[in-house]
């Protein structure tokens, strides 16, 4: 099972994380942006290199994906008598026309891009100013952007390449362990408590920060996964002899699901930010002294949203079945300690607080909104054993709990 974002194949700005659904090509295309040398001294200025002699590109490998180019690179240049490398990670548009569209419609690109020039900064800056350097955000650190000039435009973002600090991608089908999963939930933690903090200092976010994912966009995106992914999952389920009320479910649920679109993306307030994409293909992790780190990546769709609907597609996508059922109220807990405690630093307690205490109510929504991300990209679980049951046994746990069932708020 991938949690993908809106009709797309879910990527990370890491070649070697990329999914099933992408295609790896070695080094760039000579249609692609131009890695000359001059964009490689462009590049080291805007990273703070001075001085660079002997400045060439190597490019490593790429991966193409429904949303975006990823390019692996690396400077190597000579400064003050030392070699020295820069290795990166280049983002560019689809490169057949109707996918640089649709991308551009959305704006998925710009979102990006904005995110990392404009949103990051505010909530880094934040994080400084109230518990010290090295507290912002856990996400790759930006080196360069440019937004397109025109619709299907060219855009570049380039961002530091964590994998050559010991970071890794988790091995989807085999689900995260324990230490990762509340690694990624104490990552998603310090992101909600941040933008609470931020949207106490200066009211709602979207007002400020024009180019969050709009909830009317996002409903018609979900709209497509439910034609096209609920089917899929309908049949695969009725494909098996023990899944016949599972398939009902699934059938009756694809049949309501438009309606419940206004239900399953509304904020509430305080509305902070979400990811709305946070599943472990969109994590890199690393171990250090025993202890797990984790960086978020993917940010196309940020937008004012629930910190539940991060937490619930991360446990019902990420995990195996055994370890949500085992430990899944757990983590829950732990991650809403750990964000009150982050809001409490940042002077943001009674946000913190509220949220907090709305975790477990809101765990219903926020799983099916889940698991209609997972259907949209049902197809990439299929095939592989483990993905599939991971699959069979969230919606086996979520229709016994009466979840597939949920209603519209205004009809209940």
């Amino acid at each position: 099972m991938q949690a993908g974002g809106i009709d797309s194949a879910a990527m990370s700005e890491t070649p070697s994380s990329g999914s099933e659904d992408s295609e790896c090509e070695q080094g760039p295309d000579p249609d692609d942006v131009a890695l000359t040398e001059e964009w490689a001294r462009e590049l080291l200025a805007d990273a703070g290199v001075v001085g660079a002699n002997e400045v060439r590109v190597e490019s490593r490998a790429g991966v193409t994906g429904a949303l975006s180019r990823v390019l692996a690179v690396t400077v190597r240049y000579e400064c003050s008598g030392e070699q020295k490398s820069l290795p990166v990670v280049v983002k560019l548009p689809p490169r057949d026309p109707f996918g640089r569209l649709f991308v551009a419609e959305a704006q998925f690109d710009t979102r990006e891009i904005l995110f990392y020039t404009e949103l990051a900064p505010a909530l880094n800056k934040l994080a400084e100013n109230a518990l010290g350097p090295g507290t912002g955000l856990p996400v790759p650190k930006y080196i360069k952007a440019k937004l397109p000039d025109e619709i299907g435009g060219d855009s570049e973002l380039v961002l530091e390449d964590v994998t050559a600090v010991g970071y890794e991608a988790a091995d989807f089908a085999e689900g995260l362990t324990e230490e990762r999963a509340r690694a990624a939930l104490y990552a998603a933690a310090r992101f909600h408590a941040l933008s609470l903090a931020l949207r106490e200092r200066e009211g709602p976010l979207d007002q400020r920060f024009d180019f969050l994912f709009p909830c009317e966009r996002a409903a018609a995106g979900y709209l497509r996964l439910v034609r096209r992914g609920l089917p899929q999952l309908e049949a695969f389920l009725r494909g098996r002899s023990d899944c016949i009320e599972e398939a009902a479910a699934v059938s009756e649920l694809s049949a309501r699901a438009p309606s419940l679109l206004g239900t399953l993306l509304r904020p509430d307030e305080p509305a902070p930010l979400a990811h709305a994409d946070f599943w472990s293909g969109n994590l890199l992790f690393r171990e250090i002294n025993g202890v797990s780190e984790c960086i978020a990546l993917d940010w196309q769709m940020v937008s004012l949203g629930k910190p539940m609907d991060d937490v619930a597609l991360l446990l019902l996508s990420s995990l195996t079945p055994e370890m949500r059922r085992s430990i899944g109220d757990s983590l829950i807990e732990d991650y809403g300690e750990r964000l009150e405690a982050e809001c409490a630093r940042l002077n943001a307690s009674e946000s913190g607080s509220l949220v907090r205490r709305g975790l477990k109510p809101d765990w219903p929504r926020a799983a099916l909104r889940a698991l209609l991300l997972c259907a949209g990209s049902v197809d990439v679980a299929l095939g592989d054993p483990r993905a599939e049951r991971r699959l069979l046994e969230a919606v086996r746990d979520l229709h016994a709990q009466g979840i597939l069932a949920l209603k519209p708020v205004s009809d209940t």
